[in-house]
C-alpha cells in the first residue's frame, strides 16, 4: 500500500509543478514540448519491443484485445469520465483536461513496468513502485505543463488500477511464466508507439480500445503452449 500511495502522490506533485510551469509557457512552446514528449514516448515503445516475442503471438493478442476493447468501447468510457470531471472542475473554454486525463491514464496503464511494479507491491516489495514514482513525477510534470490539470486527476484511476493488480498479485504472480511476462511487456510497448504519435498530432488512434491486448497476450501464450503440447 505504501508504494501505491507514494506513486499517487508523485503524480499529483508532478502535475502541480507542471501547472505552475504552464502559466509561463506560450502555446507555441507548449506544442513543441508536446511533440518532444511524443517522440520520447515513441522511442520508449520501440526500445520496449523484443524479437523474442513472435509476430503471430502479437497479431492474435492485438486482434483479440481489439475486439474486446472495441465492443466495450473503453476509449469512449474513459473520455466520458474525463468530460464529466472537466464539466465539474474546469470552466475555461478550449480546455485540454480530457486529453491530459486520457493521455496520462493510458500511458501508465499500458506500461508493463506498471504491471510488474504493482504485482511486486502486492507481494510486499515496493522497490519498483518507488522507482516508478520518480519517473511519474518527471513525466506528469512535463505532461501537466502542456495538457493541464487533467493529468493530476488521472492519479485516482492509476491508483485504483495498480491497487487492483496489487490486490490480486498473490493469485496472478504464480500463474505468470517468463514467456507470459515478455508477451504483455511487448504488447504494452507496441501500444505505446501510437500513443506517442497521437501526442504529436500525427495520428488519432483510440489506444484505450487496444488495452485488453495486454491481458490477452499471456492468455495467447498459454493457449499456444497448450496446443503445442498436444
Amino acid at each position: 500500500m505504501a508504494g501505491l500511495l507514494v506513486d499517487a502522490v508523485s503524480i499529483i506533485a508532478g502535475s502541480f509543478i507542471g501547472l505552475l510551469l504552464k502559466k509561463g509557457i506560450s502555446k507555441k512552446i507548449s506544442d513543441a514540448i508536446m511533440i518532444g514528449i511524443g517522440l520520447c514516448v515513441v522511442y520508449m515503445g520501440i526500445t520496449g519491443l523484443t524479437g523474442e516475442v513472435g509476430t503471430i503471438l502479437l497479431l492474435f493478442s492485438v486482434i483479440i484485445g481489439t475486439l474486446i476493447g472495441t465492443a466495450i468501447d473503453i476509449d469512449a468510457r474513459i473520455n466520458a469520465l474525463a468530460l464529466r470531471l472537466e464539466k465539474k472542475f474546469v470552466k475555461e473554454e478550449g480546455s485540454t483536461f480530457a486529453k491530459g486525463f486520457v493521455t496520462c491514464t493510458i500511458l501508465s496503464c499500458t506500461g508493463a513496468y506498471t504491471i510488474m511494479a504493482s504485482l511486486n507491491a502486492g507481494l510486499g516489495d515496493n522497490a519498483m513502485l518507488y522507482t516508478k514514482a520518480i519517473i511519474d513525477l518527471c513525466v506528469t510534470m512535463m505532461l501537466a505543463s502542456t495538457l493541464g490539470i487533467g493529468v493530476m486527476f488521472s492519479a485516482a484511476v492509476i491508483f485504483v488500477y495498480q491497487g487492483a493488480l496489487a490486490l490480486f498479485s498473490g493469485v496472478l504472480s504464480p500463474l505468470l511464466s517468463d514467456e507470459m511476462i515478455g508477451a504483455f511487456s511487448c504488447v504494452g510497448a507496441l501500444l505505446t508507439i501510437p500513443l506517442g504519435t497521437n501526442m504529436m498530432g500525427v495520428t488519432d488512434i483510440k489506444i484505450a480500445n487496444y488495452i485488453p491486448a495486454i491481458i490477452a497476450a499471456p492468455v495467447v501464450v498459454w493457449l499456444m503452449s497448450w496446443v503445442s503440447a498436444l
